[in-house]
């Protein structure tokens, strides 16, 4: 008899009921689960791109060049202080072919002490929505930040990050770097 009313139970039942699991629709991760052999060897080198997700890419891959607009010299994300000249920083990205609204944050923070040793902060953040632009190409954010040594208001620390965002919003590890520059003499 309780056979017969969870028989019953269940053909009247929604898709999702716990109880009949016959009737549930497979869901897709379920589906993804379930994958044939020839499936996952087709699909295994995009799902390896997509784990990896945005990565630095090339011989100059983050931190600081010198120059106004070309990179005439990468110095790399931490330089030894800044000589006088122009410089900024730059980065570049390959981003995986699959996945929309891949995006990376841009952030530095820099502490300038001006001449009678006076400390201020300034704090600047963007973000950039990047796209995949080939097998053999990266993406170049250029310039991301623009660097005046020595600088008018004083000597400056300046640290700089690079952070990974995914399509649902999940941050990655940030890339990390580091400049100085002198004060203007007067």
């Amino acid at each position: 008899m309780l056979l017969l009313l969870l028989a019953f139970a269940c053909s009247q039942a929604p898709v999702d009921c716990p109880a009949c699991p016959e009737l549930a629709a497979p869901t897709p991760a379920a589906q993804a689960a379930s994958l044939e052999d020839w499936e996952a060897q087709l699909l295994a080198p995009t799902l390896e791109e997509l784990r990896a997700g945005i990565r630095t890419w090339g011989e100059q891959p983050f931190g600081v060049c010198e120059g106004k607009r070309d990179c005439e010299t990468y110095m790399g994300p931490t330089p030894e202080p800044l000589v006088p000249g122009n410089f900024f920083i730059r980065a570049e990205v390959k981003v995986p072919q699959v996945g929309d609204e891949w995006q990376v944050g841009f952030a530095v923070t820099c502490s300038t002490t001006d001449a009678r040793g006076h400390t201020s902060t300034q704090e600047h953040e963007k973000t950039y929505v990047v796209k995949y632009t080939g097998k053999e190409r990266a993406y170049r954010l250029q310039p991301l930040w623009k660097i005046q040594s020595p600088h008018p208001s004083g000597s400056r620390s300046c640290d700089f990050s690079l952070t990974p965002l995914r399509p649902d919003g999940v941050a990655g590890e940030p890339i990390k770097g580091h400049y100085e520059t002198p004060a203007a003499e007067s």
